[in-house]
């Protein structure tokens, strides 16, 4: 795969060089400067949201939100420790709250925590993994950020497509993974 990049690296190159120098160092100029405005944006949303969740913690509120996981979290994540059910808990609420950024971290942890030292994942990660893939949110605040960034007239207008679109995605993921559990059939990961 990385001689495929290589290659289309090569041929997008040669092309511009030999048919278009000038038009291509512009392109390139103006997307390094893109690349550099997004990344500070997101820098700052990232700042933001790390924050708050760095408060969240000192206050309490991440044991509360564990607490309200908790029934959940034990249903759907059997077997696992208490650290692990906080973990998931709160990147879960920090999911639900649009703050994916936030949530990262803490699902990193809970993956660790979850394989300890198995090679191959175990049922419950990939459940997790499938449930932050389908990113469940209440409040998409991330996107509604950068949409109000980039200047959209009403950046909320996404919130009832997002809560529909990753329920139904994240209640489909988790019933194949039940499916696939019931079924006792071995993956290769």
């Amino acid at each position: 795969m990385n001689l495929l990049f290589v290659i289309m690296m090569a041929a997008g190159l040669i092309r511009m060089l030999f048919f278009d120098p000038s038009g291509a160092l512009g392109a390139a100029l103006a997307g390094a400067e893109n690349a550099v405005s997004v990344s500070i944006r997101m820098l700052a949303v990232y700042a933001l949201w790390l924050g708050v969740l760095g408060v969240m913690k000192k206050n309490g509120v991440t044991s509360f939100v564990t607490r309200l996981f908790r029934p959940l979290t034990r249903r759907l994540f059997r077997g696992e420790k208490e650290q692990t059910h906080a973990l998931i808990s709160q990147n879960l609420a920090a999911n639900f709250l649009g703050i994916g950024s936030a949530a990262t971290p803490l699902g990193i942890e809970a993956i660790r925590e979850m394989q300890g030292e198995k090679a191959e994942a175990t049922d419950n990660a990939v459940l997790f993994l499938v449930i932050n893939a389908c990113g469940v949110q209440l409040l998409p605040a991330t996107i509604i950020a950068l949409r109000e960034q980039a200047g959209s007239a009403s950046a909320s207008d996404i919130l009832l497509p997002t809560v529909i679109s990753t329920a139904v995605t994240a209640t489909i993921g988790v019933l194949l993974c039940f499916l696939k559990r019931k079924s006792g059939s071995k993956r290769k990961v």
